[in-house]
């Protein structure tokens, strides 16, 4: 059975091909293969360490982590800031 959601959580490292992404909802981590991050948002397509992202994610995962990301959009209103 496919469960789903959809949460925030920080990019944990980005390889061009693909992110790991934390966050309390997806205990384990989530995998996000490149083609899931919303170009339009990103310009070049990328992510960065420490990136705040929305993820919509779904079970069973991918790449040995628990959950995988459906679509991932990064939330630059939402990072954090020096002394925030």
């Amino acid at each position: 059975m496919t469960q789903g959601g959809t949460t925030f959580g920080t990019v944990v490292r980005w390889d061009g091909d693909g992110a790991v992404i934390e966050a309390p909802d997806l205990p384990g981590g989530c995998w996000a293969d490149a083609a899931a991050v919303e170009q339009s948002t990103t310009g070049s397509g990328g992510l960065r360490a420490g990136q705040v992202v929305e993820v919509e994610w779904a079970r069973p995962g991918a790449h040995d982590l628990p959950f995988r990301a459906l679509r991932v959009v990064p939330r630059n209103d939402l990072q954090a800031t020096v002394g925030g």
